[in-house]
């Protein structure tokens, strides 16, 4: 029973893991006063949290974007993720963020419409479903066509 579970538990961290992806960072202009930068972007086929997890669905996959905001101003602004498409050449396909989420070890959700504080910086982690056999390379910021470039 427990070389099964132990079997089990193997398994079940293997079909979890992400593909992790270390970019460039390179420093991008959301507005005049708020710049981003990309820090790295995952793939994976599904999404946990608390009660359980949500799964890609067939032929598709989860793409993580983890940006870093830096509000330059001393007020407070507004960020809205949904202004963040993954565009996919090959089909010329428009990817919107499915969901925003707060970076750190436990997956919790945040608001696309949000905000910053004056002088502050906010870490986000954008999930776009995206095609499984596709790399994402381009993102698209306020009309704004941005290269994710990769190490």
């Amino acid at each position: 029973m427990k070389k099964l579970l132990l079997l089990l538990l193997i398994a079940v961290s293997f079909t979890s893991c992400y593909t992790t992806y270390e970019v460039i960072p390179q420093k991008h202009n959301y507005s005049n006063s708020i710049n981003y930068t990309i820090d790295k972007v995952e793939e994976g086929k599904s999404v946990a949290y608390g009660n359980g997890s949500y799964n890609a669905s067939r032929g598709n996959k989860f793409v993580f974007v983890y940006l870093t905001f830096k509000n330059e101003l001393e007020q407070k602004q507004d960020l809205d993720f949904d202004e963040f498409i993954l565009l996919n050449p090959k089909t010329k396909t428009k990817h919107k963020a499915e969901w925003s989420m707060v970076v750190g070890p436990i997956n919790l959700w945040g608001n696309i419409d949000s905000y910053i504080r004056s002088g502050d910086t906010k870490k986000r982690k954008l999930v776009f479903i995206y095609p499984e056999d596709d790399k994402a390379e381009y993102l698209l910021v306020k009309d704004e066509i941005v290269e994710i470039k990769y190490r």
